[in-house]
């Protein structure tokens, strides 16, 4: 009878730590499920996260006490643009804020009597683009901006620029008698022009004497009677641009010019 008692009572013994163990595998198993789910959850908001739509480079304006900066979202200026400080990189068409091959358009307004000075950018972008791209008067346009940006604005009294052609290659015309040229500092056409012979290679955008990618933008005007024979070139430059590229009459660009240039215009009787 004693060692009947005996057996029964281990048997409970081993019962009781069998069921222990299960419960404690059971809760152990519930704790990993748990886990797993929390690091699923976890790993599937970093991928949400990491694949957000980026808000776009930072672009801050820095101008003296005679300019501010109207902004506008896409290549569309006919708007009134919304006065800045700052602003961001977007696409050109729908004006939302990217990262990738983002762009600011925006045009300086300048207090009665005043111009453009200088304009500089500090950042990693493509090319600044002035009113000739723009067709904008002041309109100017920053493409594939690849980082935040410093753009930097002074202005000067109207006709108080100094010549800085020294700065820029030579460009010396040479009109027969029914031409005279006329010379603008920048692709806008619509102002500043000014009758001469002699040039120099400037920013298209800014109007700065440069020679790195500087161009020279003319008007031909000729006598009654007269037209255009031929324009040719000695030096080094990329390309002539005529009227289907500037968008006016008798008007010309040389663009990308690497050395002094002489310019030869002939006339001929109109046919």
């Amino acid at each position: 009878m004693k060692k009947i008692l005996i057996i029964l009572l281990a048997l409970v013994i081993i019962g009781s730590f069998a069921a222990c163990t299960v419960e404690k595998s059971d809760a152990n198993a519930t704790e990993a499920t748990t886990t797993a789910a929390s690091t699923t959850a976890a790993a599937e908001t970093t991928a949400v996260e990491t694949t957000a739509e980026p808000e776009g480079y930072v672009i801050a304006f820095v101008c003296d006490e005679y300019v501010s900066v109207k902004v506008y979202e896409t290549q569309d200026m006919t708007g009134e643009g919304s006065s800045a400080d700052g602003a961001v990189s977007r696409e050109a068409d729908t004006g939302t804020p990217t990262q990738t091959d983002g762009q600011i358009n925006f045009v300086l307004v300048f207090t009665e009597g005043y111009e453009l000075d200088e304009l500089t950018i500090t950042g990693e972008y493509n090319k600044l683009k002035g009113s000739g791209d723009t067709g904008v008067e002041n309109g100017y346009r920053v493409t594939k901006i690849a980082g935040d940006l410093t753009i930097r604005v002074t202005s000067r009294p109207v006709g108080s620029a100094e010549d800085d052609s020294a700065n820029g290659f030579a460009v010396t015309f040479v009109p027969d008698e029914f031409v005279t040229v006329t010379v603008y500092p920048t692709q806008d056409l619509t102002s500043g022009g000014t009758e001469t012979n002699a040039a120099a290679s400037r920013d298209g955008a800014t109007g700065t004497a440069t020679k790195t990618d500087g161009q020279v933008n003319f008007v031909l005007t000729f006598a009654e009677g007269y037209e255009l024979d031929e324009i040719s070139i000695e030096g080094s430059y990329k390309n002539l641009k005529g009227p289907d590229d500037t968008g006016a009459e008798n008007a010309y660009r040389i663009t990308k010019i690497a050395g002094d240039l002489t310019v030869t215009v002939t006339a001929k009787v109109k046919e």
